[in-house]
């Protein structure tokens, strides 16, 4: 019966492992590895001039920022549409690419600071500068690692997660427990296996040395 369970345990780690593959690799394939070449494309501007980018209906983008601004928390941008009328930005999750995945960013001290959606078809432009007109850094515009939207997990599904927040966590956690759970069931099985023969052993020199009459 024990041994029945424990089959069962490995199945479902064995499947829950491999589902985690599976993520893993959709999540790098699809959101890690465009996000990171679109930013090492694109070009920085200093603060306090416009750069331009074409962009298509519905299509999401994010703003970078480096320097002593985006540090500090000053920096502040604008988007205005093809029509000139300024678009609205949204903030990153509480957990998101620059706290997970930050080594990945391939250009140096870059961190997404706001996201935002084309509403039309047409050219763009982003102007950043520092609010305190006191600190340098450099911006650009390239792909978006915040995500739009949020699931609800738990129980009952009351606990809605940023998009974005499951994208960073899932991005670091499942590879390395796809990779680690197997190895962890393998030295599990070999230690019970050595432990169950060393106790048949021992029984059975028992036996040897104490016949029953």
């Amino acid at each position: 019966m024990t041994r029945g369970r424990l089959a069962d345990r490995d199945a479902v780690a064995f499947g829950f492992s491999a589902l985690c593959a599976c993520i893993g690799v959709l999540i790098w394939t699809l959101w890690v590895l465009p996000v990171a070449a679109s930013v090492s494309d694109a070009d920085p501007v200093p603060l306090g001039r416009g750069a331009t980018v074409e962009l298509q209906e519905g299509e999401r983008v994010g703003i970078w920022g480096s320097g002593v601004s985006a540090m500090l928390g000053t920096l502040e941008c604008s988007v205005s549409g093809p029509d000139g009328a300024e678009l609205s930005q949204r903030a990153g999750p509480s957990l998101s690419w620059d706290d997970t995945l930050w080594w990945m960013t391939p250009k140096r001290g870059f961190e997404q600071h706001t996201q935002f959606t084309a509403v039309r078809a047409g050219v763009h432009t982003v102007t950043c500068a520092d609010s305190l007109d006191t600190y340098d850094g450099e911006f650009l515009v390239a792909g978006d690692a915040f995500g739009s939207g949020a699931i609800g997990l738990g129980r009952t599904g009351g606990n809605d997660f940023a998009v974005g927040t499951l994208l960073a966590f899932g991005a670091v956690f499942c590879l390395p427990v796809a990779v680690v759970l197997p190895v962890v069931i393998l030295v599990r099985r070999r230690v019970t296996r050595r432990r169950s023969t060393r106790d048949a052993e021992r029984a059975h020199a028992s036996w040897t040395q104490f016949p029953e009459p």
